[in-house]
């Protein structure tokens, strides 16, 4: 049985946290429509909006003190929100913030071979926001597809702490 590593583990644990976390907040967009979620960047025009897709982007590991090998090690996350008008981009952006701001439960997966779709995750500390760092719409001009027209990016620093 494959365990997961640390990226892949925190994707995995913000796509079942807020996706939950839609779930007990019946989050739709203006018209009633269910959010989508995916792990991964846009990497195709068949997606349905609104989507909001996360992923790790990056790793910055400083050393803790000088003369010491042990290293701060922050992941960048990014969030971006795909959404059919202007409203509902701005109402999922600040709900993600919302919903993240606390940071949520880490997981460690592992693969199921009996059920490939449901891999066994074990919890195994906590994921914190350090910081927000960026938090704005994405402007690509006036003639972009619909996947692009109503955009948002968010991009957190990030940090496992527990066992």
């Amino acid at each position: 049985m494959a365990t997961w590593r640390l990226y892949n583990n925190i994707q995995a644990s913000l796509y079942d946290f807020i996706s939950a976390q839609a779930t007990s907040d019946s989050l739709t967009d203006i018209a009633g429509n269910s959010i989508n979620f995916r792990v991964g960047r846009k990497d195709n025009d068949d997606w349905d909006l609104p989507l909001i897709t996360f992923y790790v982007d990056s790793e910055n590991s400083t050393r803790l003190e000088i003369g010491s090998f042990a290293r701060d090690d922050l992941q960048t996350v990014i969030v971006d929100v795909y959404a059919l008008t202007e409203t509902d981009r701005l109402d999922l952006a600040k709900w993600v913030v919302d919903t993240i701001n606390n940071g949520w439960t880490y997981y460690v997966y592992s693969d199921n071979g009996s059920d490939p779709d449901s891999p066994t995750k074990v919890e195994s500390g906590r994921i914190n926001v350090q910081s927000f760092i960026e938090n704005t719409r994405v402007n690509l001009g006036q003639n972009v597809d619909k996947y692009d027209q109503h955009r948002h990016r968010i991009s957190i620093s990030v940090f496992k702490s527990g066992s």
